[in-house]
C-alpha cells in the first residue's frame, strides 16, 4: 500500500477530525483513510464505470419524474420566496 504525507493542515481541522475519530471509536488515521476513500475521484476514462453509474442513477429515478412539469414549483418558489411569503405548496405539487 502507498503512503502520503500531508503538510500544513490547520490545527482546528485536524482537531475536528481527531474528535470525529474518537466519537466513532477509531484512530485518526482510520478516520482520514475513510474520508479519502469515500471522496475518491471517479476515473473519468473508465467508460464502463460511468455507464454503470448512469444505470444506477436511472434505476433510482421514477419514470414519472421525467414527465413532471416544474413550472408550478418555479412560480410558487418565485412568488412566495420559497414559501416564506405564502402558505403551502402549489396545488399540483403532490406528495
Amino acid at each position: 500500500m502507498a503512503q502520503a504525507l500531508i503538510r500544513k493542515i490547520k490545527d482546528e481541522t485536524l482537531a475536528d477530525y481527531r474528535s470525529a475519530a474518537v466519537a466513532k471509536g477509531r484512530s485518526l488515521e482510520a478516520e482520514l483513510r475513510e474520508l479519502i476513500e469515500r471522496n475518491r475521484p471517479m476515473p473519468t476514462k473508465d467508460s464502463e464505470a460511468l455507464a454503470a453509474l448512469s444505470r444506477r442513477l436511472r434505476e433510482g429515478t421514477p419514470a414519472s419524474a421525467a414527465r413532471v412539469d416544474s413550472t408550478p414549483f418555479i412560480r410558487w418558489s418565485r412568488d412566495t420566496n420559497n414559501g416564506k411569503l405564502g402558505n403551502g405548496r402549489p396545488d399540483d405539487a403532490g406528495d
